[in-house]
């Protein structure tokens, strides 16, 4: 039997008093790697669970896997979620999903759009390094933008006070990310078109594109142009948000989201899954705003797996995951 360890961040199931209230919202609940474990033992694999916690050289290391599945979100700063994979490439053991410099380089927003730019269209935005005091470059900006953390996902730090109208607002929301998050800030043109999120699997001439979604408010009379898909949202989305798959825009524009998709997959080199995040301007066209190369996969909420429901069951979606990987690797997965 292949030896699956399930390399996660478990999210604690009392996170009262947790500051900030969204610390622990990138992490996996325990129903996630539950849903995870049945649809490899499916395929015939024998899954273990495994905390990517400051043990886990040892238990990889003791473990005698022969596979890893990786959904670690890891501990600290952009760097975090590159952690587990480059233990396992130390301890030459094959897993899922990108690499660590992959996982490194996309967590840093600004670094991935300067990557991504030659060949795909980035929303307009700068990069506020904590204690900066050279704020010419802003002042170029179109107002209201959008402030957020340069190295956080699954929207922390963004919410109701992330839209800013001028830039004296846009510093003190900078100055609180700063506070609260300890991180740099990311100041982009808020765009008042339509949210897209894009899954692409698979890997060099066999990646595909699972779907595209459309993100949009379900209350008719909100602004469709200032709804923003923040923390509050996401979990309260069976009451505030209408996914749409495939996204209601023209043929010609689900066309160039694609072939952006595809594009940005291949210059940040992600491999076997990943989920782009993009949204359009006031002509409707689309801007690249993030790549997701570990995307959630809760089997209930995970926009993957939202954006699959319908198409493709969710055993198969992570059955695929790590089928794709042994076809890479050139290693049979069973």
């Amino acid at each position: 039997m292949v030896r699956v360890a399930i390399l996660h961040n478990l999210r604690p199931e009392q996170s009262v008093g947790a500051f900030p209230d969204d610390m622990y919202e990138e992490y996996d609940t325990s129903d996630t790697i539950s849903a995870i474990c049945a649809a490899l033992a499916d395929l015939g694999l024998t899954p273990v669970p495994l905390v990517a916690d400051r043990q886990l050289p040892c238990k990889l290391q003791d473990g005698q896997f022969d596979f890893a599945f990786n959904i670690a979100e890891g501990a600290g700063r952009r760097c975090r979620e590159a952690v587990a994979a480059a233990l396992c490439e130390l301890l030459e053991i094959p897993f899922t999903g990108s690499d660590a410099l992959t996982l490194a380089v996309a967590q840093d927003k600004a670094v991935a759009r300067r990557i991504v730019s030659p060949e795909v269209l980035v929303a307009p935005g700068r990069l506020v390094e904590p204690g900066s005091s050279d704020m010419s470059d802003f002042r170029h900006l179109r107002y209201p933008v959008i402030v957020k953390p340069n190295d956080e996902g699954s929207s922390k730090g963004i919410g109701p006070g992330a839209i800013c109208g001028s830039l004296e607002a846009a510093l003190e929301r900078c100055r609180w990310l700063g506070e609260n998050y300890g991180a740099p800030a990311l100041i982009e043109e808020f765009l008042p078109g339509v949210e897209i999120t894009v899954g692409v699997c698979g890997n060099g001439s066999e990646r595909r594109i699972l779907g595209v979604m459309e993100i949009a408010p379900a209350d008719p009379g909100m602004d469709g142009n200032r709804f923003i898909y923040d923390v509050g949202t996401k979990r309260d989305w069976r009451r505030r948000v209408r996914y749409h798959v495939p996204a209601r825009l023209p043929a010609q524009t689900l066309s160039i989201i694609e072939a952006s998709a595809f594009a940005a997959a291949r210059l940040l080199g992600c491999r076997d899954l990943a989920r782009i995040d993009f949204r359009l301007d006031e002509h409707g066209v689309p801007h690249f705003l993030e790549c997701n190369p570990l995307p959630g996969l809760d089997p209930e909420q995970g926009d993957i797996v939202i954006m699959c429901r319908g198409s493709v069951p969710y055993a198969e979606l992570v059955q695929g995951i790590i089928l794709d990987a042994g076809r890479r690797l050139d290693i049979p997965i069973r």
